[in-house]
């Protein structure tokens, strides 16, 4: 997979993040308690975390194969 591929691959995962997080957030606040968006950002948030490392970040051009 070429590199402006892995990169078009981030940008669409972070763009759908942002929008998702925003209507989960109202979600829960319409229903109240108990805050289960938290998890659902820390969890989504660590995966885009990870994937920015990897296409974008310090751990970039690393395959991990020798």
């Amino acid at each position: 997979m070429s590199e402006a591929a892995r990169k078009q691959g981030f940008n669409i995962h972070a763009v759908v993040f942002v929008p998702t997080m925003v209507v989960l957030a109202i979600v829960n606040v319409l229903v109240g308690r108990p805050w289960w968006i938290l998890w659902v950002l820390l969890g989504w948030g660590i995966g885009l975390l990870m994937h920015w490392w990897f296409v974008v970040g310090p751990g970039a051009g690393r395959t991990g194969a020798q």
